[in-house]
């Protein structure tokens, strides 16, 4: 059997990679620039942080309580494929023609 601590991640690693990673934040480092250059205060960054938490929390309730999707709706705006790829005429998905991938190599 082998030794699992071995494979273990240490914990002074990891919270090393989170701050090298923290200090390469674009986020954080637009925030400092703009507090910097006076183009927004502390104030008002947290209000923009509190409102975009808000969307987010709405988005995601509408999405809890929406009903799934109609089989046809499931691919709209998800592929653009050039070959055609998505619903046809009929409803159904062009890519289960059997035609649809003839002439492409199969796993």
């Amino acid at each position: 059997m082998a030794d699992t601590r071995r494979l273990e991640t240490p914990d002074w690693y990891i919270e090393a990679e989170k701050a090298h990673y923290a200090t390469r934040d674009p986020i954080t480092a637009l925030k400092k620039y703009m507090i910097e250059n006076n183009l927004a205060s502390e104030a008002e960054l947290r209000a923009i942080e509190k409102k975009i938490d808000e969307l987010v929390e709405d988005a995601v309730e509408f999405a809890d309580e929406s009903p799934a999707p109609s089989r046809n709706q499931l691919l709209e705006n998800v592929f653009a494929d050039p070959r055609g790829f998505g619903i046809g005429p009929d409803g159904s998905y062009r890519c289960e023609d059997p035609k649809f991938t003839e002439g492409t190599a199969h796993v």
